[in-house]
């Protein structure tokens, strides 16, 4: 059985959103509109400049986020189970089965945004992102086309 689940995340003041490249570790913040746009398929890091797919720049916030609530769904899966296994024993002769407490569920910590990057616009596209003071010295690459 395949379960969907929606996360979001608030964006920023500005309405930008946290990535991190899973390469160099480096963080930036792009327009949530522009990375959900159809034609983008992956993403340059601003620091390496090496291209990935757009997932492996979620940030490890979201994905603890996203681990606790699998792991809440599994945990009341098996609930779920063991109740029906007391309920279709409870009139057998041969078999009887008491199920103990139910596992706990774990409260996924809430997910915010910090405002701790500086605002950039990229000329190659026109579009803005957020980057640390040393990514932005250093002539950073385009995160949408990777331009240098």
């Amino acid at each position: 059985m395949r379960k969907n689940f929606v996360i979001s995340k608030q964006s920023d003041i500005d309405g930008f959103n946290s990535f991190k490249c899973s390469l160099c570790g480096e963080e930036f913040k792009l327009l949530a509109s522009e990375v959900q746009e159809d034609d983008v398929l992956e993403l340059f890091c601003p620091n390496c400049g090496i291209p990935s797919p757009i997932s492996t720049y979620y940030t490890e916030d979201l994905i603890d986020h996203a681990k606790t609530i699998a792991l809440n769904e599994a945990i009341n899966m098996i609930n779920d189970m063991f109740k029906r296994l007391e309920k279709s024993t409870r009139n057998n002769k041969n078999i009887t089965f008491k199920r103990g407490k139910s596992l706990p569920n774990t409260k996924p910590r809430t997910l915010y945004e910090k405002d701790d990057l500086e605002q950039i616009e990229f000329l190659c596209c026109n579009k803005k992102a957020k980057l640390s003071l040393l990514s932005k010295t250093i002539r950073p690459f385009c995160p949408y086309c990777g331009v240098n």
